[in-house]
């Protein structure tokens, strides 16, 4: 799924770091969902699957939390508002490729291939899917910021045995401030490893905002000193992070250099279930962000293009839901595994 438009590597060109120059963020929809400037190849029903992750990510990201408070799920990392930095990273990669995710990619996972049920059962205590190299869905990590270093040493693999596969991190901003992250944009460059390092800037490191984190001007330009790439795109933007994580992958891909993407987005829901947003994050900055909600913005994109109305909007949360349930009741069904066979997954 290549984009049409000849030439993307100007319309990144703004987007892309230099010493001489702060990157603007890539975007193709303005807030309103028109589209201002290259239209991804996307087929009418690629668009539509995307918006339906979409959809379908809110409604597990409220029935999560639900879960949760019922004492049903031991944790839920809330994702509301970064549905589209998840989704336009799914829909960009390939059968092969492997993401290192965080506790907050549920969409990104399902996308590719974790059964519904399994996340489940992981966030009840009980598991983790034995074989993640089958689904290319490696198990969360809850230390800040080391599956970096699991994806550039995936990448550098990769590369060393002519593989044309990609190792991707997903990670949030607190991360880019860890020595883990570091060292693995070090790694990256000097290896050359065919690896995405792809940042949600959400903002807020739990409690910390993103200007007390580091004094960059950007998180992207963080690539410059180890020979990285860096792109920065409109993370509430769909198709503007498909297009640019399409871009970043293949690039890594064909051997071209690993590629560091800031998706600028916001946390509109708490870190996780233990935090209470409402002691630190500005109301007011809450409602602004509120009104560049993703969800709207490719909506209107599609139903201007005739390819979206109320009837599928409602159909798509509804069986997103019924979905949901049937994964719920079928790992709540699960037993609890013994102890030996904690240890035979351990292997």
């Amino acid at each position: 799924m290549a984009v049409t438009a000849g030439g993307i590597e100007q319309a990144l060109a703004a987007s892309i770091p230099s010493l001489a120059r702060v990157p603007e963020p890539f975007r193709l929809l303005d807030a309103d969902g028109r589209c201002i400037s290259l239209e991804p190849d996307l087929s009418e029903d690629e668009l539509r699957s995307m918006y339906r992750w979409m959809v379908f990510g809110r409604q597990l990201d409220e029935r999560g939390l639900q879960l949760q408070r019922q004492g049903r799920v031991g944790v839920w990392g809330p994702m509301i508002g970064q549905e589209a930095a998840q989704v336009g990273l799914g829909l960009a990669m390939r059968a092969g490729d492997w993401i290192f995710p965080s506790y907050r990619e549920a969409i990104t996972l399902c996308m590719r291939g974790l059964e519904l049920t399994e996340l489940f059962a992981y966030y009840r205590g009980l598991y983790w899917p034995a074989d993640p190299s089958a689904t290319g869905a490696f198990p969360i990590q809850i230390v800040i910021g080391d599956q970096a270093l699991h994806a550039v040493g995936a990448g550098m693999g990769f590369a060393l045995q002519k593989q044309e596969r990609v190792g991707i991190a997903s990670v949030g901003d607190g991360a880019t401030s860890e020595g883990d992250f570091l060292e693995a944009l070090n790694f990256a460059g000097v290896f050359n490893a065919q690896t995405v390092l792809f940042v949600q800037n959400n903002h807020w490191a739990i409690s910390v905002p993103r200007t007390r984190q580091t004094r960059s001007e950007t998180l992207a330009q963080k690539g410059l000193a180890h020979g990285v790439t860096g792109v920065l795109v409109d993370g509430n933007d769909a198709l503007a992070v498909y297009t640019v994580s399409h871009w970043a992958i293949e690039r890594a891909r064909r051997g071209d250099g690993p590629v560091l993407v800031e998706a600028l987005t916001y946390r509109l829901g708490a870190h996780t279930t233990a935090d209470d947003p409402r002691r630190y994050q500005p109301p007011d900055e809450i409602e602004d962000w509120r009104r560049r909600d993703p969800l709207p913005r490719l909506r209107r994109y599609l139903e201007d293009r005739g390819a979206w109305d109320a009837d599928a909007e409602r159909e798509t949360v509804q069986d997103a839901l019924a979905r949901i349930d049937r994964a719920v009741a079928e790992a709540e069904a699960m037993p609890v595994p013994s102890l030996a066979a904690y240890i035979e997954v351990a292997g």
